[in-house]
Formats: C-alpha cells, structure tokens, sequence
C-alpha cells in the first residue's frame, strides 16, 4: 500500500489521538502526514464522512476510524505491511463493530436509541475502518458477511441490549465531558440533577447523536420504548455521574498537560491561519 498521501482526523480533546500523535512523533512520521483538527476544520471531516476520531485516510481511502491497529498503523507508514486475509469469525466481526460504535458517543447514542444497525452497515467504508477490516485483501467478503448477519433487525437489538451496559458506561462518560468542557469545573450529581432533568436528558441524547438534521430521527417521549431508554440512562447516570466527571477531569488534565502535544495543537492553529 502506498503511503504519500496520510491525511489523520482528529480533536484536541481525543485520549486516542493524544496518544496517536505521540506515536507520530516516537516514529518519526509526524511531519510528514497532514493533520486535521475536526474542531477547527469541521466541514471537510464532514465531507470527507469522519464520524468519529481519530480516523485516517491513506490515499484518499478511509483505513482507521477511531479503533486504530497501531502496530498495523506503523507497519503500513514503514511500506512493511502486507495484505493478509481476515480469517476471524461473524462474533469477532460482531465484537469489532460494536467496538467502533462505542468508541464514539454519536454513533453509540445513535445506535442506542434508534437500534438500527442495518442504518450504519450500509456505508461500507465506515463500517471497514471502524472494524480495521478495511487492510485485509478479503474485506469485501467479511464485510457483506458483517451486514447480512447484523442486518436483521432482532438480531442488531439482540446485539444492542447484551451490550447494554457498555452503551451505557460510554453515554454517560462523554455527558459528564461535555458538562466540564462547559462549566469548567467539577460539578456534584445533586448540582446536574436540578439543571438537567429525564426531559433535557432525552432532548439532549436525540440531538447529540445526530449532525444537525442528518441523522436527526425524533422520538416523542410518549414514546414507551424511547422513555425506557431514557429513564435507564437518567438512572444510571444518577449512580456514577461524579466517578465519570472525576475521571474525566484528570484524562483533560493528563491531555492538556503535554506540552508536545499542546505545540502539534498550535501548529495546526497557525497553518490554518497562515492558508
């Protein structure tokens, strides 16, 4: 696989793409792929169909979405990999695609509330690098395997409420983030509970698994099975809010903290200024 043109999607906030330019950097190769900063350039992520981060295109193909193979990662930019065939099963296939979904919280809210897998199997190229099948010679095979098997839709909600737990954990982990990104400062479940009450909650998880109206699937909260959902949510929530917004508050720190990669931050700054 030719490797002159790596374009690498992230955002500032990113665990995973903290670590990735970290490993650009280790490498030698930071120099020379062109990051993109989805914070600062959100429309060409968007037109280029990034859907969660870090995500990256070799030669205009999407390769890695968010789950990155970083051995394989390293061994594709040394021009040392091969293209070996994908000999796994459908549950490992299974594993790997909710895997991918999790990793984002639009696509696991998305997924969460509308159970739809079928909606997300049909773009192919997202579905192969959110599985990393998209570096196997016989991907097209594992992927048409993929979508018959987790197209049907008693199995996808089958799938969806054995993994109840991990939607959950991740929904409300990246609540608790975008609360401190917007106050700055720890806050109490006591204190979120009288700002945001079941009503906001479920505003709040239909728009934010949506971009703008695309995606946009509107449930009533006379919904039944809708306000189930949203009453788990609340729930659990109301459980581990202040374990999650700990935690969260030390990864921003641990991220913020490197300078190294603060500098690689503002650099893309200055480059976009600059154009």
């Amino acid at each position: 696989m030719s490797t002159h043109n790596i374009e690498i999607f992230i955002h500032p906030t990113c665990s995973t793409c903290h670590t990735l330019t970290r490993l650009l950097r280790q490498w030698g190769y930071l120099d020379r792929v062109r990051i993109i900063d989805t914070s600062k350039d959100p429309y060409i992520a968007m037109e280029r169909g990034i859907r969660s981060v870090p995500s990256i295109l070799i030669n205009g193909e999407l390769v890695f979405a968010g789950i990155v193979d970083f051995k394989r990662l390293k061994a594709i930019l040394d021009g040392e990999y091969s293209s070996s065939k994908f000999d796994g099963d459908l549950r490992e296939l299974e594993e790997r695609f909710f895997k991918g979904v999790l990793d984002s919280v639009a696509t696991a809210l998305w997924l969460y509330v509308n159970e739809d897998c079928d909606a997300l199997l049909r773009d192919r190229e997202f579905t192969m690098a959110i599985t990393n099948i998209s570096i196997y010679s016989n991907r097209e095979e594992a992927y048409n395997e993929l979508r018959k098997y987790l197209g049907y839709p008693d199995m996808c909600r089958d799938a969806i409420r054995s993994r109840e737990e991990k939607f959950l954990v991740v929904i409300i982990k990246n609540f608790a983030r975008e609360i401190y990104w917007l106050h700055n400062r720890f806050l109490s479940w006591s204190e979120i509970s009288k700002l945001y009450n079941k009503e906001v909650i479920a505003h709040w998880m239909i728009v934010r698994s949506a971009l703008g109206r695309v995606g946009l699937r509107v449930h009533p909260i006379s919904n039944e099975r809708f306000w189930e959902k949203v009453g788990k949510v609340y729930n659990y929530m109301s459980q581990v809010f202040e374990e999650y917004m700990r935690q969260v508050i030390e990864e921003q720190a641990s991220i913020f903290g490197d300078s190294e990669y603060v500098e690689v931050i503002d650099s893309i700054m200055k480059n976009i200024k600059s154009s």
